[in-house]
């Protein structure tokens, strides 16, 4: 799938930046699935390429399914064994989103985002559960920062699940939303907002919910 002087790039990143191990938990269909054959390819080949990183999958209907809070097939979990974390794509990550995917997974290795220590500490200190859906498509440019504010929040608190959620592959689920455009975030299915927003107002935004439960 990568080239050999992207394999070797991509060594040599896991080298230097992985810290703790890091699994890919992909999450496929039973029956026929779309994209999941060349996802498994995608998170086999990631795997081989540092010893940090270790590739499973299981099926929508099992129990891990149930224990990552994922229904959307196909799913990748980016989970972090250490320190319980994870951030989920519901869509191959394909194009700009790839970066993304490696960026998640240097983070899940270090137990959080580089993002300041201050911003760190408060949504570490959330003790309520949040779910954040983010609604995007692999050709907006606008879309990976949006995913990754959400990914940086779960990958800090174990409490916090973030998803991104591609609007081609889930239609049905973008039109229970209302989704006209991309990226468009949902806070515990009852608050929304769209664009890309910086981390402070973002947990401005799920605050909110501790304020007025």
């Amino acid at each position: 799938m990568f080239d050999p002087e992207l394999q070797k790039q991509l060594k040599n990143k896991f080298e230097k930046e992985l810290k703790d191990e890091v699994e890919l938990i992909l999450f496929g269909k039973d029956t026929e699935c779309t994209f999941c054959l060349e996802y498994k390819d995608l998170i086999d080949e990631l795997a081989s390429l540092s010893s940090k990183i270790t590739a499973k999958s299981h099926s929508i209907s099992g129990p891990e399914a149930k224990e990552f809070g994922v229904r959307l097939a196909p799913s990748l979990v980016i989970y972090s064994p250490k320190y319980k974390t994870s951030a989920t794509f519901c869509a191959p990550p394909a194009n700009h989103f790839f970066i993304t995917l490696l960026e998640d997974i240097v983070d899940a290795s270090r137990g959080g985002p580089s993002i300041s220590k201050d911003l760190i500490e408060k949504i570490a200190a959330i003790d309520f559960p949040v779910q954040l859906k983010v609604f995007a498509s692999q050709t907006c440019p606008y879309c990976p920062p949006a995913v990754k504010v959400a990914h940086d929040f779960s990958l800090i608190n174990p409490k916090i699940k973030a998803e991104m959620i591609d609007t081609s592959l889930f239609p049905e689920l973008a039109q229970h939303y209302k989704v006209r455009g991309v990226p468009k975030t949902i806070i515990n299915d009852s608050f929304q907002f769209g664009g890309a927003k910086p981390t402070s107002e973002v947990l401005d935004y799920v605050l909110q919910f501790k304020a007025n439960p």
